[in-house]
Formats: C-alpha cells, sequence, structure tokens
C-alpha cells in the first residue's frame, strides 16, 4: 500500500468512526425524548398496542444486534477491509446531510409528542416515526455505500437470520418470564420465606399481598424485581450460546443446560429475596433496597451463565467429541495476567456498587481485589513492559486536561463532598489517599493490560501471545477506542482518551507507553479533583 492509499483509507475510517459517533449520539437524544414505556401509560388502547409494538421491535433488534456482533466476530477483519474498498469513491457528505436535516425534524416534533393529551398525536407520531426510519437509513447510507452492503447482506444472510431467531427467543423468553410471575409468585415466596425461616424467628410472609420481611422490614415482591426476566435471560444467553457452539457440543444431551439454567437462577432468586430482607432488618433498609437489591440479580445471573457454558466444555457427555488431553499453554496464563487483574476491576466496582451508588468504605476497599490480582501476575506483566520515552507522559497530561475541560458537575460530586465533611478527619484522609491510589495506579495497570495488552493483539491475530504489542491494524485501533469509551459513562471522552492512549502504545512500541500515558492522566485528573475539590471527577 502506498502513502496516498493509506492516507485515505485513514480518512475514510475516521469519517466512519465519527458518523458513527454522531448517530450513538443523536439516538441517545432520540431515546431520552420519547419513552415507549410512558407513552403505553395512555388510556388509548390503540396508541398502547402500537407502542408496546414498537418497543418490541426494539428490544428484539437490540438482542439480535448483539447475537449478530457475536456470530460475524471471526469476520471483522474482512469486513472491515471490504468496507474501506468499497468506501474509497463513496459519495457520504449528501447522505450525512439528508440524515442531520431527519434528525432535525425529530428535535422539532418531539415537544408536541405529549402522551397525556386526550387524543393520542397521530399524525405527529407518524411523522416522528417516517424521520427516525429517514435517519437510520441515510446513517446507514453514510457511513457505507448500498453495494457494501448488499453484499455483506448476501454474504452473512445465515448469520443474519440466526441472529434475528436468537433476539426474538431471548426477548419471548425475558416476556414469558416476566408474564408467569402472576402463577409463579406463591413458588417463589414460599422458596424465599423457607429460606429465611431457617434462621430468622421472626420472619413474615403474605402471598396475597405479596410481602416478605422479618421483624419491622417488609417489602413488596413485585414483578419488575421479581427476579423471573433473569430465568428468560439465561433461557435466551445459554440458548444462543449452544447454538453458536453447536459443532462442538452434542445433542440433544446439551439442551439439558437449559432447565437447568432456569432452576439454578429461580433457586438464587430466592436466596436473594432472603438476604434482601435480612439485610434490611439487620444492617441498612437503604443498603438492601439499593445496591443489593439490583446488584445481585446481576451477579448471580453471570455466576449461572458461565458456570453452565464451562460444565458444557468441560463435561465429555455434553462434548461433541473427545476432549483433547489437558496441557499448559503459555497463551492462557499470558492471557490470565492481563485479563484477571480486569475481571477483579470489575468485580470491586460491582462490590461497591451493591452499597449503594453514593460514597462508601467498601467501594474503596474492593479495590485490594484488582491490586492483589496485580500483585500476583507481576513476573508476567514485568515480561511485557518495556522502555517509555518522554512522550507518553505529555500524551497522558493532554488526555488529564481533556477530561477535566469537558467534565460537567453532577449529583455525586455533592454527595462526596457532603460524605467526607461529616467523616474524622483521618478517616476522610485515609480515604481520599486510598481512593486516589487506586484511581491513578491500580485503574490505569488493569484497563491498560485488557485493552492495549490482550485485546489489541487478539484483534490483529487469533494467537495473540505471538502478536507485537504494538502491532497496528485498523480494527484494533477501532476496537479498542470504541470499547474502552464504552466502558466509560462518558462514553466520548474515554474514546477519545483510549485513541490517545493506543496512540502511545504505536509511538514507545511498548505496553509501558499506555500504561504511563494513563497513570498521569488519571493522577492529573485525582490532582486537580482534591485541589480544587471537584470530587466527581474521583
Amino acid at each position: 500500500m502506498n502513502a496516498a492509499a493509506g492516507s485515505t483509507d485513514f480518512r475514510i475510517v475516521t469519517r466512519g468512526v465519527v458518523l458513527t459517533l454522531v448517530l450513538l449520539t443523536e439516538v441517545v437524544a432520540i431515546d431520552g425524548g420519547y419513552s415507549f414505556r410512558s407513552a403505553v401509560s395512555a388510556d388509548a388502547p390503540l396508541w398502547r398496542l402500537v407502542n408496546e409494538t414498537l418497543q418490541t421491535l426494539v428490544y428484539v433488534a437490540l438482542y439480535s444486534g448483539m447475537a449478530f456482533c457475536v456470530l460475524a466476530l471471526a469476520h471483522g477483519r474482512e469486513a472491515l477491509t471490504a468496507w474501506v474498498g468499497a468506501s474509497r469513491n463513496h459519495m457520504w457528505l449528501p447522505w450525512f446531510v439528508r440524515q442531520s436535516a431527519m434528525f432535525a425534524l425529530l428535535l422539532l416534533v418531539l415537544p408536541w409528542m405529549e402522551t397525556g393529551a386526550a387524543e393520542p398525536p397521530w399524525m405527529l407520531f407518524g411523522l416522528w416515526l417516517a424521520a427516525c426510519l429517514g435517519m437510520a437509513v441515510c446513517a446507514v447510507l453514510a457511513i457505507a455505500p448500498l453495494s457494501f452492503w448488499r453484499a455483506q447482506g448476501a454474504k452473512h444472510a445465515p448469520n443474519v437470520v440466526a441472529a434475528l431467531i436468537a433476539g426474538t427467543s431471548i426477548y419471548a423468553a425475558v416476556s414469558l418470564s416476566r408474564e408467569s410471575w402472576d402463577r409463579l409468585s406463591d413458588a417463589t415466596l414460599r422458596a424465599s420465606y423457607w429460606l429465611l425461616s431457617l434462621y430468622e424467628p421472626n420472619a413474615i410472609a403474605d402471598a396475597g399481598a405479596r410481602v416478605l420481611g422479618a421483624g419491622a422490614f417488609k417489602v413488596i415482591i413485585d414483578a419488575p424485581c421479581s427476579g423471573y426476566e433473569g430465568m428468560g435471560l439465561v433461557i435466551g444467553v445459554v440458548g444462543f450460546y449452544i447454538f453458536a457452539f453447536r459443532n462442538e457440543l452434542r445433542f440433544p444431551h446439551v439442551l439439558v443446560l437449559l432447565p437447568i439454567g432456569a432452576l439454578a437462577i429461580w433457586v438464587l432468586n430466592a436466596l436473594r429475596l432472603a438476604l434482601l430482607v435480612s439485610i434490611g432488618a439487620h444492617v441498612s433498609p437503604d443498603l438492601a433496597l439499593r445496591g443489593f437489591h439490583s446488584q445481585a440479580g446481576w451477579i448471580f445471573f453471570l455466576l449461572v451463565t458461565i458456570s453452565l457454558m464451562v460444565v458444557a466444555h468441560r463435561t465429555p457427555a455434553l462434548r461433541a467429541g473427545p476432549r483433547a488431553p489437558a496441557r499448559r499453554d503459555p497463551a492462557i496464563h499470558l492471557a490470565a495476567a492481563l485479563l484477571i487483574p480486569f475481571a477483579a476491576l470489575m468485580a470491586s466496582r460491582i462490590v461497591g456498587s451493591i452499597f449503594g451508588e453514593g460514597p462508601n468504605w467498601p467501594s474503596v476497599l474492593a479495590m485490594a481485589l484488582p491490586a492483589i490480582a496485580l500483585l500476583v501476575y507481576q513476573r508476567e506483566i514485568g515480561k511485557q513492559l518495556g522502555r517509555i520515552g518522554v512522550e507518553p507522559f505529555a500524551l497522558g497530561a493532554a488526555v488529564g486536561a481533556f477530561w477535566i475541560i469537558t467534565h460537567t458537575s453532577n449529583a455525586y460530586g455533592y454527595a462526596l463532598g457532603r460524605w467526607l465533611e461529616l467523616q474524622p478527619a483521618p478517616a476522610a484522609g485515609a480515604w481520599i489517599v486510598l481512593r486516589v491510589v487506586g484511581f491513578a495506579l491500580v485503574v490505569p495497570l488493569a484497563e491498560e493490560l485488557a485493552f492495549r495488552g490482550y485485546l489489541h493483539r487478539a484483534l490483529i491475530g487469533r494467537r495473540f501471545e505471538k502478536v507485537a504489542p504494538h502491532a497496528f491494524s485498523w480494527l484494533a485501533f477501532i476496537g479498542t477506542t470504541v470499547l474502552f469509551g464504552a466502558l466509560h459513562q462518558r462514553w466520548l471522552s474515554g474514546a477519545v482518551a483510549g485513541a490517545v492512549f493506543a496512540i502511545a502504545l504505536y509511538r514507545s512500541k511498548s505496553l509501558a507507553g499506555p500504561i504511563a500515558a494513563h497513570v498521569v492522566a488519571n493522577a492529573v485528573i485525582a490532582f486537580y479533583a482534591v485541589a480544587a475539590e471537584h470530587w466527581d471527577l474521583l
């Protein structure tokens, strides 16, 4: 590839990334301006039917898109190359102008989309819906020409059909489990009450009122917090996993995992309800109803699904062929060293969120989990590092300044400031020190090992351990940048930071480069947050 062609391809990829980010921003704005859930509360039956149908289609499309990404992941590099080639002479600007006009029309219509009116705004709704469809079509054609989408559609038609079936099945499973609550509520309450009564002498249950409690603390177990959506999700996710790996699994034997998964998540949900009541009665009602109420369900869901996937591949009766003899693979050990600290970091955040969204001690103490993982794998991690140079430090300082400049205050900062004022001075100081150490050192190390150390190389070659840490591909650059941005609440700023850290990797030719840049960026942010008391930056 000559220099001119390389420059053209860079502009195409940059343009595609920008257009995608613009589209995502617009989708967020549309979602904030119109809610299907609020619309279906209107009295008009037809209005409810239309909005419920569209809500269903949106969820099916979301689940199907996730399924398609899993199925098409193996062809990602090939698709990227085809897209760049098809986009070299693509007239994208007229389509982008049309897309922007459609979005402007949506913004004009939204203020008049009042669902509380006596008569639903059918004409405006039709205009809004047409603008949504037009905006989506124009965005797709701005990103790539129609010829590209036709070729990819024909090539990946089986994956598209499979993804649609998977998405529909997952949604159906979730909906069915939600609608089954009325029939299964008595069994769930009895199970939760039985578990609770094993250790709570004053446990109470009222099946008619759907009340479960212990002493003075009582909760109403309603459908949205029942946990039956988890049953549907487990069946849907595990079912899709079985389909995706159907060539490696034995049928119909492996289908036994579906009822096992449903039963397991049901039992764990009953346990969750019992523990929730105990925490509310003896520890903290706020802790029970906020953090634990929502996070425990996701923890149990991940526990069940991951366990079933491991069982499927480790059980000879469920595999299609004989299992190869176990051997120590250096690649697996390296992958563990790069990924386990990040997994521990995610676990620490879940632990912190269990105790509520506000400031608390468990959130900083849980940072010991990724710190321990880093210490365990320090020797293997050290082998991946090299010379740093000066440039990554400058890039990190720039990212830190950019993050501060683009930051907007939020309620968390005020809550943290008030919480620190109420703590004894030594305790407040200790909390700040632990938070800064975790934020400026542990988090950058764990995230860079996972994104630039593992994922970046895995997107370049199947045997990632044989790929040079600083090797470049557009798929690796864009993939790590987008996913790194998605990891952060400020996703656009996070994507910019991820791109700069990737540049630090290429410039330094060592994993030490992005780690140093990330540490400096977070250190600058932490210093400013403490000095200016902008606690929401932490």
